[in-house]
């Protein structure tokens, strides 16, 4: 007998989306118990815990969550939440602290989530409550790739090589090209009247929208570093350019470009550092050591862009926290190598702003945050629901690429990884454990030096 599935959201063979999958309330809080209750979820970096005793509040799905690195150094990730009446404990964004006392009644936690003193142990309790049993809630798994600490809820879930799988060979390009890693600021939040899920799978690889959506603000860019490539932004050209949406499995997706012949330099467009002269300097410093970590290919040739790690980490460093169907609360962190020379940290902190890219004030993500708000509220409509979205772009062109590691869709634009994400929702929502979840293989050849734990 054939169990029926609850939840059939797209179409593997037309590649049509049910718009429902952004609004409707059951399906969003059933996405809270088995996508983000069970999915490796990107909480934080080790730089923003750099020192014992350093917190950090963060999220997974709805669920506050304290980081934190005890007085030995070791890194855990707890429910905010008291085990008496469930009062939130931390209320500081970040700080440092060897305890946590909760405000209503006084419970105190250590930072390793033991519960050290409970008032009146003695005379309330009669010494009868069993304090080694209540401690914070701590999650299932924690694993920390390249200084980015994961973390889930679900016992059984695979490891988070694993769940990352070829996803790494690209990951290591942008976070894991050098020996002292990388350093996250931030985060920048802010509330978008969207379904968490529209601006991850529209940096998934959504390179059609961004002659459209994005025209004047490429114009502005250019203009401000004194360039006119306008021509290269109009007619069939600007579909016309290197690079692909890559599928490298388990949902993840991204925008990568493999240049034909090796560069002088590193790009530094692919690290984030920023351009111009010194960019251009920094990036030939740093040469050789990206060849001895990433081999020569991956350090001169490989160009990962846009990308989302599933279900909710994407483009640079961000979170997606959902906050009901039809809100968004986004954290957006800058990203620059930990030893890169000042004016290189400088450079990514003063362009944030103005290219827009991970910043509410800039004219990309004005343009975005209109367009995904519009996306999701086509199913909250009585006839707008009924009608599916169209995500069939490269569908006949799907195919195993070896050389970008990954299924690919042989055009600059396609659709394959909203495909992919959205596959993968719907199969971890049908699933009643991890063992009824596919685990793509890893095929990758990691060359060089960088490990897997950075």
């Amino acid at each position: 007998m054939v169990v029926q599935q609850k939840y059939q959201v797209i179409d593997a063979e037309s590649g049509m989306l049910d718009s429902r999958v952004f609004t409707d309330e059951q399906f969003y809080q059933d996405e809270l118990e088995k996508v983000f209750g069970r999915a490796w979820l990107f909480i934080g970096h080790e730089s923003l815990i750099p020192n014992p005793n350093d917190f950090f509040l963060t999220y997974m799905g709805e669920d506050p969550v304290i980081l934190t690195r005890d007085a030995k150094g070791e890194v855990h990730a707890f429910l905010n939440m008291c085990r008496h009446r469930g009062n939130r404990i931390v209320r500081a964004d970040d700080g440092n602290a060897k305890n946590f006392m909760c405000s209503y009644h006084g419970w105190t936690y250590s930072n390793e989530g033991k519960l050290v003193s409970v008032p009146g142990l003695q005379e309330a309790y009669y010494g009868e409550l069993d304090v080694d049993s209540l401690g914070l809630v701590s999650v299932a798994h924690l694993d920390i790739y390249a200084g980015i600490v994961f973390a889930t809820w679900a016992s059984d879930a695979p490891t988070l090589e694993e769940y990352l799988g070829d996803m790494r060979w690209y990951l290591d390009v942008r976070y894991n090209h050098r020996d002292n890693g990388i350093q996250v600021v931030g985060p920048v939040k802010w509330v978008v009247p969207a379904n968490w899920k529209v601006g991850v799978e529209n940096a998934i690889g959504d390179n059609y929208h961004g002659f459209t959506t994005h025209m004047s603000s490429y114009i502005v860019q250019q203009r401000y570093r004194g360039r006119d490539q306008q021509s290269s932004m109009r007619g069939d050209l600007r579909f016309r350019q290197p690079g692909r949406q890559v599928s490298p499995g388990n949902g993840h997706g991204l925008l990568a470009t493999v240049l034909d012949a090796d560069p002088e330099l590193a790009n530094m467009a692919r690290q984030g550092q920023g351009d111009g002269d010194a960019a251009t300097r920094y990036a030939q410093s740093i040469l050789p050591e990206m060849e001895r970590r990433l081999g020569v290919h991956r350090a001169r040739r490989v160009q990962p862009r846009n990308f989302a790690v599933f279900p909710n980490m994407w483009l640079g460093l961000r979170m997606a926290h959902p906050r009901g169907p039809l809100a968004t609360e986004v954290w957006s962190f800058e990203v620059f190598d930990k030893d890169a020379p000042d004016e290189i940290k400088e450079n990514v902190l003063r362009r944030a702003p103005q290219n827009g890219a991970g910043h509410p004030a800039g004219t990309h993500a004005q343009d975005d945050m209109d367009n995904w708000r519009n996306v999701t509220e086509q199913g909250k409509s009585a006839t707008g629901r009924k009608q599916w979205q169209n995500l069939s772009m490269g569908l006949s062109l799907e195919a195993r690429n070896n050389a970008f590691n990954g299924r690919t869709s042989d055009r600059f634009c396609s659709e394959i990884n909203q495909r992919s994400y959205y596959t993968r929702w719907q199969e971890m929502m049908n699933a009643e454990s991890w063992a009824d979840i596919s685990i793509d293989p890893i095929t990758a050849t990691f060359e060089g030096s960088a490990t897997f734990k950075g």
